[in-house]
């Protein structure tokens, strides 16, 4: 079957979907990636067909929308109103330019970014849809080990309430935009004001949460359609080379701290570059920082700090004591799996929960939220991963998460769900 899985997003949205398509393609589908620009090489170099349809991420930070998003986001109000600015230039462009190319497709894998125009085309071309996100995001009246109270069911409706506000005030920044292509591009009717995200649910769509149970177990409440498989990991050490200047540091005293924020622009890059240059040294911490595409300085900062352009994760890990980033679900995971202890400085969307999720498993001190971050803050908090009892919660994470298999659950759910709705 030819199975398109939509990655709309950064890297940190579109590596677990390689890692899903690979899955997909060894049960065998024929499995296309479908992703903003600058992604290409990335998914053809593990053999996947690939296609592009707007412009890349970087490109769209660049723009003033963008900048105005990244200056915002750490804003609820703000984060919302600069995201609707940016997605309005592209539902329009995405959606022609992907409707030119997925003729063939029988069946939609889609991230929730790719949401909004996975469920117009699987609408039109009357084919199956599964959802996979890296967050939970369905409410409950349970906390994260299953226990309930009136406190905890009453801040679940709350949550619920809040979400279903948050994607109505979405959907009414991006309901002309999505009608107009609905009607320009694919010849349907348009949409009402009710957001159409919620029918998804009383449909019973399938959604994939790609984490694992045991950082985030499945409440009881939640519905049959709701798979939590565990994390989709896609390794890469075999293939890459490091450069001589990052085996010379690593080989040339203790292990570092990982520092790294990302592939998105950083709020202040020029200033939080020398922030974890000082909180490093604060903290008597040999440190590699990995700029990515944060906008961080890349070179020998310190004699003691390298910050190199990217280094992946699963090879640098089980070299690193520690790891200070922003949260994302991708770099949290690693983090887990490899058992480091994380400070994390969230910025937005799902970042402040994942740091709440690592501080009360124990893998890492209280997050910091990055408009709070201070160098005296960041080494306090990186001398605390040296707590034996935080290094113990870790390592037992890890090694939980590393007898998972959850691109395997993935694709099982995804084919029983094909196989049902098969014509």
């Amino acid at each position: 079957m030819r199975i398109d899985l939509l990655a709309i997003g950064s890297r940190g949205d579109v590596q677990p979907l390689v890692a899903l398509g690979l899955g997909l393609r060894k049960a065998g589908h024929r499995v296309r990636i479908v992703t903003l620009g600058g992604f290409e090489d990335f998914v053809r170099g593990h053999g996947l067909e690939h296609v592009s349809i707007t412009s890349s991420p970087h490109n769209i930070a660049a723009t003033a929308e963008g900048q105005d998003w990244i200056k915002q986001r750490d804003s609820v109000i703000g984060f919302l109103r600069g995201f609707v600015r940016v997605a309005r230039t592209l539902v329009e462009d995405g959606m022609a330019n992907y409707w030119s190319v997925c003729q063939d497709t029988e069946a939609l894998v889609t991230s929730a970014g790719g949401l909004l125009l996975a469920v117009q085309v699987a609408e039109k071309k009357g084919v199956p849809l599964v959802r996979a996100q890296l967050a939970p995001s369905a409410p409950t009246r349970h906390d994260w080990t299953g226990r309930t109270s009136r406190a905890i069911a009453a801040r679940g409706a709350w949550d619920a309430y809040v979400g279903a506000a948050f994607r109505l005030l979405l959907w009414q920044g991006l309901r002309r935009a999505t009608n107009r292509a609905r009607r320009q591009i694919l010849g349907l009717p348009p949409l009402p004001l009710q957001e159409p995200f919620a029918a998804l649910n009383r449909r019973r769509v399938p959604l994939l949460d790609g984490y694992s149970p045991a950082v985030v177990p499945r409440p009881p409440d939640w519905g049959s359609w709701i798979h939590v498989t565990g994390y989709w990991f896609l390794d890469e050490t075999p293939e890459w080379v490091p450069p001589n200047e990052l085996l010379d540091f690593l080989g040339s005293g203790r292990p570092p701290v990982f520092v790294g924020f990302g592939s998105t622009p950083f709020p202040r890059p020029e200033a939080t570059t020398k922030l974890v240059a000082q909180a490093l040294a604060r903290a008597e911490q040999r440190g590699i920082l990995v700029a990515g595409g944060s906008g961080l300085a890349t070179g020998r900062l310190t004699e003691d700090v390298l910050s190199v352009d990217s280094v992946p994760h699963d090879w640098l890990f089980p070299q690193a004591c520690a790891a200070v980033h922003h949260g994302g679900a991708g770099v949290t995971a690693a983090a887990l799996r490899a058992g480091l202890p994380s400070v994390v400085v969230p910025v937005f969307a799902d970042q402040p929960f994942w740091g709440r999720r690592v501080f009360e498993l124990g893998a890492g001190p209280r997050p910091i939220p990055a408009k709070q971050l201070t160098a005296d803050a960041l080494a306090t908090a990186i001398r605390l991963t040296g707590c034996r009892e935080m290094r113990r919660h870790a390592a037992d994470l890890g090694e939980r998460i590393r007898t998972e298999h959850g691109v395997a659950r993935a694709v099982e759910v995804i084919q029983q769900h094909l196989g049902e709705t098969r014509p």
